[in-house]
C-alpha cells in the first residue's frame, strides 16, 4: 500500500473515500479508528490519518483525488498564522505536559 493522501479534517476524509469507493479503487485509511482517539495536535507518526491504495491504482487515485480535492474552497481549511495563534500552539504544547500520565511512573504513598 502507497500514500496517496493526507486529509486535514473528517469532511476531506469522507469526500476522498467516497470518490475512490465511486471508481472502484481499493482504498485502506491507515490510522482511521487511532486519529479520531486522540483529537488535538496532529502528529504524522502519531494519529494523522492517511488514505492509502495498492501500487497498481496509485496513478489513478491521485489523477482523481488531485481533481476533485484541489479546488474545493469549503474542504480546505484557512490556515491560521496570526500571533494569537502561534502563542496558544506553544503554550498548550509547554502547559499541556502536566495532565498527560508518563508511561511507567509509580505513585508513592507519603505515608
Amino acid at each position: 500500500m502507497i500514500s496517496v493522501y493526507k486529509p486535514q479534517t473528517l469532511i476531506q476524509l469522507t469526500m476522498a473515500e467516497s470518490l475512490l469507493m465511486a471508481n472502484d479503487i481499493p482504498y485502506y485509511v491507515h490510522k482511521q479508528g487511532y486519529g479520531g482517539l486522540y483529537p488535538g495536535m496532529q502528529l504524522d507518526l502519531l494519529n494523522v490519518r492517511t488514505l492509502m491504495v495498492p501500487p497498481s491504482a496509485v496513478e489513478a487515485a491521485r489523477e482523481i483525488l488531485a481533481h476533485y480535492l484541489s479546488d474545493e474552497p469549503g474542504l480546505r481549511p484557512n490556515p491560521e498564522r496570526s500571533l494569537w495563534h502561534i502563542v496558544r500552539m506553544l503554550a498548550e504544547a509547554v502547559c499541556g505536559a502536566w495532565f498527560v500520565p508518563r508511561v511507567g511512573s509509580v505513585k508513592r504513598d507519603s505515608a
